[in-house]
């Protein structure tokens, strides 16, 4: 088998990979916006300067979400 192969192969199977983890991750922020809408849920302060921020919701706690740069 040519390197040229194993190569292609790898790069073909990156793509694929990155395409599904794309379709998952739109899944699971459609979730969020309703658990959030449901819940009704409000950001809080940021923590520590870092790319979290929280959400108190009316379930008693708060969760935690990493902003996205878009």
């Amino acid at each position: 088998m040519k390197i040229n192969h194993v190569l292609f192969g790898g790069v073909a199977f990156a793509v694929l990979a990155e395409a599904v983890l794309l379709l998952g991750n739109r899944t699971v922020e459609s979730d969020w916006d309703r658990f959030s809408r449901e819940h009704h849920c409000v950001a809080v302060a940021e923590t520590d300067g870092s790319n979290r921020a929280g959400y108190q919701c009316d379930d008693g706690q708060v969760h935690y979400r990493w902003r996205q740069m878009r």
